[in-house]
């Protein structure tokens, strides 16, 4: 994967401004053991060895230099170890208990976690059910982030090579119900407390790599920041009956971090609500032919964005982020309906389907985000993908 970009400079002469060029790609051993002691209890262990390698460059413009300078510049490979053993106890018809240790490891440079994990499932009656969760998840970081490069004294080191692993806490405490044979509906409420996550130093700072999206974050960093989630989920599904289904899913949340300057910011994505509706319907027609409709449509708030400080992206010309106010500023609520119809035909050894797809049906223009344009000196809005009609056809054998 890579990025290259350049821009005209004020004599209109072409300069090289950033250049991105990544490669991954892993191999996977693993190994499971699933042992039954009784009726009540049984032991599920395994490991998971990662062989990862990696192929990074990243070089980017220095004001001071006026020339690209590299950030990272790396090709190897390292190995990720994980090991969990999770014994499933169900103590009676009614309660069902799950008790489990994962450990993980970066060899790279050998930062690790040793993590419980504990669930419970409590049945009420024939159709209600009372579940509860906690778990300490651990996460290695985007590979490149280790590899920012920095000059010290003539030399360069690593400053990112010893970061240590993401950590959160998670409980879960949810209430399921079956309406009817066909209809299930279930509520969840949620906790995550984050912390070891890799910020920048200082108390003026509001970077957090929660919030970095493209690229890899090329800065020192300390694993110094927190951050929390919190929500409740509401599910409604009526499984596949009468030849139709659908899926209603909502939720509400808040998602914050904090870096050393002490304050609770939003992260990028704390849209603060999400509403998803997947719904299908098919037709048996004649001739062994099935006519299916199928529509998605998702409606949340925006994501959260660092407004553009424009006075000073007029005077350097370039887009100005005030740092400051990150992420204090929301784009629109985000709105897409996804369609599909489609034509089926069974035959003795094959299926053919005609399907038309129609993605964002309504022709919604979601914004994107806002960008500096220093040929108008103003501050213009992207928008996402318009109304895209695709039609296909596929042969099954």
């Amino acid at each position: 994967m890579g990025t290259t970009e350049h821009r005209l400079d004020d004599n209109l002469q072409f300069q090289d401004r950033f250049y991105e060029n990544y490669s991954n790609s892993k191999i996977t051993l693993s190994s499971v053991l699933n042992t039954k002691f009784s009726a009540k209890a049984s032991l599920r262990s395994g490991f998971y060895v990662n062989q990862l390698y990696y192929n990074l460059r990243e070089d980017n413009y220095e004001e001071e230099t006026q020339s690209l300078e590299t950030n990272i510049n790396s090709k190897g490979n390292t190995q990720s170890v994980q090991a969990f053993s999770q014994l499933n106890y169900r103590a009676n018809e009614r309660l069902t208990v799950n008790l489990g240790l994962h450990y993980l490891q970066l060899l790279l440079n050998n930062s690790s976690s040793v993590e419980p994990r504990l669930s419970a499932s409590y049945a009420l009656d024939e159709k209600q059910r009372l579940t509860f969760g906690y778990g300490l998840h651990s996460q290695v970081q985007p590979l490149g982030t280790y590899f920012v490069e920095q000059e010290v004294n003539g030399q360069i080191i690593l400053p990112n090579k010893d970061l240590g692993l993401s950590k959160s806490h998670h409980f879960v405490l949810g209430y399921d119900r079956s309406l009817t044979p066909y209809l299930r509906m279930k509520v969840e409420t949620y906790y995550q407390h984050l912390f070891n996550i890799p910020i920048k130093s200082g108390t003026d700072e509001t970077y957090s790599i929660i919030n970095q999206q493209w690229t890899f974050a090329t800065d020192p960093l300390v694993n110094e920041g927190f951050g929390r989630n919190y929500g409740v989920e509401l599910t409604l599904e009526q499984f596949t009956h009468n030849d139709l289904y659908f899926l209603l899913s909502t939720s509400v949340y808040s998602s914050t971090y904090k870096t050393n300057e002490d304050v609770w910011r939003n992260t990028a994505y704390n849209g603060n609500f999400n509403v998803t509706f997947t719904a299908g319907k098919e037709f048996k027609l004649k001739k062994e032919r099935v006519l299916g409709l199928n529509v998605r449509a998702i409606y949340s708030g925006g994501l959260r964005t660092t407004p553009l400080n424009l006075e000073e992206s007029i005077e350097k010309g370039e887009g100005v982020y005030d740092d400051n106010l990150a992420y204090s500023s929301q784009n629109p609520s985000y709105f897409r309906t996804d369609l599909r119809l489609s034509l089926k035909k069974n035959k003795a050894k094959s299926t053919r389907t005609w399907a038309l797809d129609i993605q964002n049906a309504t022709n919604r223009q979601n914004v994107y985000g806002s960008y500096f344009e220093p040929m108008s000196n103003e501050i213009e809005i992207s928008y996402q993908a318009p109304l895209i009609p695709i039609l296909s056809y596929r042969v099954e054998f």
